[in-house]
């Protein structure tokens, strides 16, 4: 059933992965390349099962160029960003080891990987996300080869099987090894993804409210007066305070959220976060106290009120309505009737005085 509703989906990524071989020594600059086969793996998730009947309908050459731009795309991108992570964070050593200390890493080496992301301008998510499809890419392109290299072991011996065979070979040990470093990689950042998580909303957090931020922080005598009237000149709606709690109350939410959901101690990253929630709280709350705050408070209750009382002389007026339908129709239906039972008499009658027997009793006197 699956691969019946994944079938043109399938073509759609045959073409794109074509376009990926055919551009082979553009694909390190390429971003038209680089975003069509992260969608493609994004809708796929990359397994070596989806994939059989696809690998099938590809050449041994076309294969061969297709993963070999692929891998050089992925090593490109990602590369340089591993081995700096695995020195700085020390999980290069694990690497042939079966235990992964992870809780190891310093917070100072996250931090590092965290900022050197957000000048990527990317999210931590996002970046995980599309780590985690290069990753599947590269395992899916191992078990494809493993499987063509079985296939032309089990030929006759040409010379162009056995040069594809060794291409195959040396782009099976690149891919392999590059593979199982990027899967320690992903699973490092898996493993501290909550602290990755909070970078994100700290980030979100501040850079929202990064006007209001700076003033509070100024400690100046007149802040409360300048984060009101920040705020009046950019929401010159009816209830610009209220919204602005409203708004602000979320990112607290939020930011107290991942707070509570950190996996380890992570005491610079707990700390500034709830260094922010401070600030964020004490903002809001120079704006509740402010008496325009209550005010627009009672006038948008006031208009919920009145809306919601118009709603119910709306909704009233319907069932009026409705019932006066349901009169009319029931007055149809009853006038139907009686016409249908004055036809039914007036037929037995015309049928009883026209059609029936007479009988006719004659006298004779004497």
């Amino acid at each position: 059933m699956m691969k019946r509703k994944s079938s043109t989906w399938l073509a759609i990524l045959l073409m794109i992965s074509l376009c990926c071989s055919s551009y082979t020594m553009q694909a390190k600059d390429s971003a038209f390349i680089a975003g069509a086969c992260a969608v493609g793996a994004a809708l796929f998730g990359i397994g070596a099962v989806a994939f059989a009947d696809w690998y099938s309908s590809e050449t041994d050459d076309q294969f061969i160029e297709r993963v070999k731009a692929e891998y050089q795309f992925v090593y490109s991108q990602y590369y340089d960003t591993m081995i700096n992570f695995g020195k700085i964070s020390g999980i290069d050593h694990y690497a042939s080891s079966s235990y992964k200390p992870f809780h190891t890493v310093s917070e100072v080496a996250l931090y590092e990987f965290a900022t050197y992301v957000w000048h990527q301008n990317s999210t931590q998510y996002n970046y995980r996300s599309n780590l985690m499809v290069a990753k599947n890419q590269l395992q899916s392109n191992v078990q494809g080869l493993r499987k063509r290299i079985h296939n032309l072991e089990g030929k006759s011996g040409k010379y162009e099987d056995q040069q594809r065979l060794r291409v195959m070979r040396k782009l099976l040990n690149d891919t392999e090894a590059f593979s199982s470093d990027m899967t320690l990689f992903v699973d490092c950042l898996e493993h501290h993804r909550t602290y990755f998580n909070l970078y994100d909303s700290v980030d979100v957090a501040r850079s929202r409210y990064i006007q209001e931020i700076t003033i509070f922080e100024s400690g100046r005598y007149s802040v409360p007066e300048e984060i009101k009237f920040y705020i009046t000149t950019h929401d010159s709606g009816s209830y610009a305070f209220k919204n602005f709690v409203q708004d602000i109350e979320e990112y607290i939410t939020n930011l107290k959220s991942d707070i509570r959901a950190l996996a380890y101690s992570y005491a610079k990253g707990r700390e500034y976060a709830k260094g922010l929630v401070n600030i964020l709280v004490e903002i809001r709350n120079i704006v509740i106290a402010d008496p325009r705050y209550q005010e627009e408070l009672y006038r948008y209750e006031q208009a919920c009120l009145q809306r919601q009382h118009i709603e119910a002389l709306q909704a009233q007026a319907r069932a009026e309505r409705e019932r006066a339908d349901a009169i009319y129709y029931q007055n149809i239906i009853l006038e139907k009737r009686n016409r249908l039972e004055q036809e039914k008499l007036w037929q037995e009658y015309h049928n009883n005085n026209c059609y029936g027997d007479v009988d006719v009793t004659v006298r004779f006197t004497v």
